[in-house]
């Protein structure tokens, strides 16, 4: 059992350390240098934010000859070199568009020279790597699916020491929905051999199980299955169909679906009308909505009071803003900052303009009027008195001249919150606020304090009933703690005529009806003890007496 376990915890622990969901495309290149020598490039792309692992510290390129059997000819082991490895710059070909989060992209770079002696079949050389990114659309199961880099030395090309043709430019890390791509896939021959271009189906690879073939597998090889309907090779983004110029490589559509996207470009090299070779690209688009610039800011369209204005800015899509706090009279009243503050000269109605993205094609302008009042008469408040004990009542009056309304707050204790005088009747010290409207729209708020005293804690402002009758009429059936302002703390119990406390309470609303474990109790004097704390900071109130059941 040993063996077994041991086998299979190698292969759980190999499979999760290679398993990899990085790839985002790459492409293999061959140039001969002279005397059966070649130099070969490998360049591997990988999403550096929603894949792993890392690229491979020795890439393994396989070559093959070509033919029925294709038998292994080398396998070359290529070290990774991280001065090769460089972050793409995303770059958006129209200034109007913000760059879309989360989108990063790495680049590295294999190269090794081998000797490749003449092979009347030609040869086949192959990078593979499981597995893709896990974000594509356009192709199903993407997890599951691995990658080939494939380049063929044709007989032709050993011949004539023939140079790969090569891609001039890796294709943008991001497109914006909804918007043209316009890029040139063109690619440079040293040899100045004739290049035709067209759409291709990239190939597939290795499995999960098997993600770092070594070396990797003998063609020939799968391409990818599209996820069709709607994908194929005839549509690969949705939208616009892409186009590619036979003669120039420059490719044109209009992606209308976001998201991740596998394409492949394939150039073909021609010499006298003969196809030397073919470079095939494998890469990704990324589809993001990279949104256009949008002008807002927040005001109240009255202010009052007050000739100075903060804009809070509410814009989008966009760094760079105009701001004119005078459209209509004065231009030179104006401003960049991100939310300005601007001094008016004098009171009026204003119309204030921001526009985002000034100068460029794509710009929004937002406009809005701002009134400017100022309020006549100030806003007087008075408590009469301004001071009360517990369970006491203040007069409040508030006044400024053609006042449409009047709100108060806290509501709590007043008779009315919406009217000019309402009553209060605090239990502690509050500070009440009211807030006149005027005909204008303009408002004025004011505040004054209402203090509490706390009464004495002992009689009459507490009291404990010396009696009650729990006969069922109406009139004393209970007995209770009475207090003018309920206690911030309270204890009473009673207790019979054998010292057994039958009933207590720490609640201010509890009250005992005169029963003892569903049992009324006989009419007789009981003992009670009490310890009442009124407010905070005061001491408290300690009694015990006695008490009279009257049936």
């Amino acid at each position: 059992m040993r063996p077994v376990a041991f086998f299979f915890f190698l292969f759980f622990c190999s499979k999760t350390s290679l398993f990899a969901t990085h790839i985002v495309g790459g492409e293999i290149t061959y140039r001969c240098v002279g005397n059966n020598f070649y130099e070969i490039t490998l360049t591997v792309y990988r999403d550096c934010y929603n894949g792993e692992p890392s690229f491979d510290d020795f890439a393994i390129i396989g070559v093959y000859e070509k033919g029925a059997d294709s038998v292994l000819v080398k396998n070359l082991s290529i070290p990774y070199n991280e001065n090769t490895n460089d972050t793409l710059p995303i770059i958006l070909n129209d200034p109007c568009l913000t760059i879309p989060p989360d989108v990063c992209v790495h680049k590295a770079t294999y190269r090794i020279t081998t000797l490749l002696p003449f092979n009347p079949n030609g040869y086949v050389i192959v990078y593979q790597r499981c597995c893709r990114n896990k974000l594509i659309r356009n192709i199903p199961d993407p997890l599951d699916t691995g990658i080939s880099f494939v380049a063929e030395i044709s007989a032709e090309s050993q011949m004539v020491c023939n140079q790969g043709a090569t891609f001039n430019n890796w294709p943008p890390v991001a497109i914006c929905v909804h918007h043209p791509i316009n890029f040139d896939h063109a690619a440079s021959d040293g040899d100045g051999d004739s290049l035709a271009y067209r759409l291709c189906t990239p190939f597939n690879g290795p499995p999960p199980m098997d993600p770092a073939p070594n070396p990797p597998y003998a063609p020939p090889f799968d391409e990818l299955i599209w996820l069709d309907p709607p994908y194929n090779l005839s549509n690969i983004l949705g939208g616009d169909p892409l186009t590619i110029d036979p003669y120039t490589g420059f490719m044109t559509g209009v992606p209308n679906t976001i998201g991740n996207f596998v394409l492949g470009v394939c150039v073909d090299e021609f010499r006298a009308g003969e196809l030397l070779s073919t470079t095939r690209r494998d890469f990704q688009y990324n589809v993001a909505d990279c949104g256009e610039p949008n002008a807002a800011f927040f005001l109240p369209e009255i202010l009052c009071d007050t000739l100075s204005v903060q804009f809070v800015n509410k814009s989008t899509n966009t760094n760079f803003f105009r701001w004119y706090f005078d459209w209509e009279n004065d231009l030179s009243q104006t401003s960049t900052n991100f939310s300005p503050t601007h001094t008016y000269p004098d009171t009026g109605l204003y119309t204030v303009a921001l526009i985002a993205a000034p100068s460029f094609p794509c710009s929004d302008t937002f406009f809005q009027q701002i009134h400017l009042l100022e309020t006549l008469g100030p806003l007087t408040v008075s408590a009469s008195p301004d001071e009360i004990m517990g369970g006491d009542n203040s007069q409040l009056n508030a006044n400024i001249p053609d006042a449409v309304s009047y709100t108060w707050a806290p509501i709590e204790n007043l008779t009315d919150p919406n009217i000019a005088n309402p009553v209060a009747s605090p239990s502690q010290t509050t500070a009440y606020t009211v807030t006149a409207l005027l005909p204008n729209g303009c408002q004025r708020t004011a505040a004054i304090t209402v203090r509490v005293i706390p009464p004495p804690c002992d009689e009459p402002f507490v009291f404990f009933p010396t009696g009650f009758s729990p006969n069922g009429d109406g009139e004393n059936d209970a007995l209770k703690l009475e207090a003018t302002v309920p206690p911030t703390e309270m204890y009473w119990a009673i207790y019979n005529r054998w010292g057994e406390r039958i009933f207590e309470t720490t609640n201010f609303d509890d009250a005992w009806d005169g029963t003892y474990r569903g049992q009324e109790q006989p009419a007789e004097t009981y003992g009670y003890v009490l310890r009442v704390v009124c407010a905070v900071g005061q001491e408290p109130l300690f009694k015990q007496g006695n008490v009279t059941l009257l049936r």
